[in-house]
């Protein structure tokens, strides 16, 4: 996994542009190059000095270490003159060049650009400095729109075109895939960001042989830069005209993973395909030291991310500490945080460790951080930037490496906005967001997570199984809209398995009635409206998320439950006043767009609405 560091340097890099290898450009030599090296876990750049030469190996006294077993101790050395040279220096398991082992002390010019074996870890040379050519990544939500708009020309005019859904290599950074997307890609093409590691481009214009063809070009450019891929690519009007068809095309591997129950090394269960790819990008940030901010309604989880990212980290074996900044004073909040020594305050008898110091070589956890007092968060950003802490009441101050995740439900840029919350901490503790769904967005999960609480709660053994759940108990949970979220699921499992004694939990078990009083319906509560909101179109400037666009009454909720015939017509009415945009229903119904794509996918036979083909005046 690459540093921080070297994340930063590489966000500058440019794409890679290969000269002759006889020869090196005067741009290319006055812009400087530098040496990528990618191995099995390892991603990291060097620059490379004109008229030096650099000796590379697995010895700590090389210029460039690589810590490899297969390389061995001085493998090979890298010379940048008139002509970029490599020269294998008797290594065990060789230097290959162009498919071709080298000779022991026989030089041979490279090209920038070209991949170089060394053991079972690559180079590249690349030039440093010279500037991409601006081509901007769209994001998710642009990108969707732009989606439905193509869809929409081809019902009039009948022209092709593409999607391809991209997985790159996770070992590299983005901005290395990135780069190569751009230097492939036409300037027609719309390039987005569909999440972590994955990649989304729109091929105007481009028929299905066509739309193949650069499949193809896009994997081998990534391959010859020594990494894998898989890409998937579906046409219109060929594999569907909607965006739901088309998305449904390039998502079918991980479609064929919604269903299953994943564990992540833990007893947590993650079986929602939101929830498997930000339990993906953990992964991803774990080995830095990166700031990490989670998101999300009361009950989600927040806690089971910060642990899943100490657990993931080198630091898994320090200490995992938490601290609610909501539940102290600010003059305990500060004892609590910094710690203090003997006579500091009134009551100080003894001096006494913070729980940044106890954190130390592990993960600190600030919860509610969005009610940390001004005062406080001055001081704790100074110990954060200068990784120096000093106890209230203390003259020396103390060196520390601690890693800081941050937890909030609390919009902390509106406190920001009325001065309530610092800018320089918050752009310190947001290195990466990851925001979680409350639990009415994913719920797929809602009857794994009750069968590992049952478990819990009371484990089988040999006489006596867990309790079961009821097909009628389990309609209920899943029609409900949860609140509390994984919280609540959990209090009203442990609830229900000691009311169910040794037989099924049954409706008799829950608390139905104030379970179907508040159903997943469109009036159901958006208590964390504000991540993720959209802005309104400049033509609604009064609309509001979740609520009907300006001209259209919210459609009823239908009074009967989740999956029933009424709901289905509730949807299809929706989708057909919307004229098929996806979209604009969900706001009709006042649920999010995920939550109706996921009703329609559990409706497979349900044929969806077209677009008009009249293009509205």
């Amino acid at each position: 996994m690459p540093r921080l560091e070297e994340l930063d340097e590489l966000a500058a890099h440019t794409a890679v542009t290969l000269v002759k290898p006889h020869g090196i450009d005067s741009d290319v030599r006055r812009g400087h190059l530098q040496v990528v090296v990618i191995g099995n876990g390892t991603f990291a750049t060097h620059p490379l000095p004109e008229g030096a030469a650099i000796v590379i190996g697995r010895s700590n006294r090389c210029d460039i270490p690589v810590d490899d077993e297969s390389i061995s101790r001085r493998h090979a050395t890298l010379s940048v003159g008139e002509t970029v040279t490599i020269e294998d220096l008797g290594s065990v398991n060789g230097t290959h060049v162009r498919g071709e082992k080298l000779k022991p002390k026989q030089p041979i010019s490279i090209a920038v650009g070209e991949l170089v074996g060394i053991g079972t870890v690559h180079l590249i040379v690349q030039q440093r400095s010279r500037p991409m050519r601006p081509r901007r990544l769209w994001t998710h939500e642009y990108f969707e729109a732009r989606l439905d708009e193509e869809c929409a020309r081809v019902e009039r005019s009948g022209a092709a075109f593409a999607l391809l859904r991209i997985h790159p290599d996770r070992r590299a950074p983005p901005s290395f895939v990135e780069e190569t997307l751009v230097e492939v890609a036409r300037e027609s093409d719309i390039l987005g960001k569909y999440g972590p590691h994955e990649y989304e481009v729109l091929l105007p214009d481009t028929p299905p042989a066509k739309a193949d063809e650069a499949m193809r070009r896009i994997e081998a450019k990534l391959l010859e830069h020594g990494l894998k891929s898989r890409i998937f690519v579906a046409c219109c009007p060929r594999d569907g005209r909607s965006p739901y068809q088309l998305n449904s095309k390039v998502e079918a591997p991980q479609a064929k993973a919604k269903d299953k129950v994943v564990t992540t090394g833990t007893d947590i269960v993650v079986s929602d395909v939101q929830m498997q790819s930000l339990h993906r990008m953990v992964e991803q940030i774990a080995d830095s030291q990166i700031g990490v901010l989670l998101l999300g309604e009361t009950g989600v989880g927040k806690e089971v991310f910060a642990r899943a990212v100490h657990r993931a980290s080198p630091r898994s074996s320090g200490p995992f500490v938490e601290l609610n900044c909501a539940a102290l004073t600010e003059t305990l909040l500060e004892s609590e945080l910094f710690g203090h020594e003997k006579g500091a305050f009134t009551n100080a008898t003894s001096a006494k460790p913070g729980l940044i110091e106890t954190a130390d070589g592990g993960t600190l956890l600030l919860d509610e951080i969005g009610d940390m007092p001004l005062a406080t968060q001055v001081k704790l950003l100074r110990v954060i930037e200068d990784s120096q802490l000093r106890r209230v009441g203390g003259l020396k101050a103390r060196s520390i490496n601690v890693r800081f995740v941050a937890a909030t439900n609390s919009d902390l840029e509106a406190q920001m906005a009325a001065g309530a919350f610092r800018r320089d901490l918050y752009f310190r503790l947001n290195g990466v967001t990851i925001v979680i769904p409350p639990l009415r967005e994913r719920m797929a999960e809602i009857e794994p997570l009750a069968k590992s609480f049952i478990s819990r709660s009371r484990p089988p053994r040999d006489d006596k199984p867990s309790p079961t759940i009821s097909p009628e108990a389990l309609e209920i949970m899943k029609g409900y809209s949860w609140p509390g979220n994984v919280r609540e699921l959990k209090n009203m499992i442990e609830r229900a398995v000691l009311l169910c004694g040794d037989g099924p939990i049954r409706p008799e078990h829950l608390p139905a009635d104030k379970m179907l009083a508040v159903r997943l319906t469109a009036s159901s509560p958006r208590m964390f409206s504000w991540i993720g909101t959209r802005a309104p179109s400049s033509g609604d400037s009064s609309a509001s998320p979740g609520a009907a666009p300006r001209g259209e009454e919210a459609i009823p909720a239908p009074p009967r439950r989740k999956g029933s015939a009424d709901e289905q017509q509730w949807i299809m009415q929706a989708l057909d006043r919307a004229r098929g945009n996806q979209t604009l229903a969900a706001r009709l119904l006042g649920i999010s767009r995920r939550t109706l794509v996921n009703r329609l996918n559990e409706y497979n036979q349900v044929e969806r609405p077209r677009k008009d083909k009249t293009k509205k005046k």
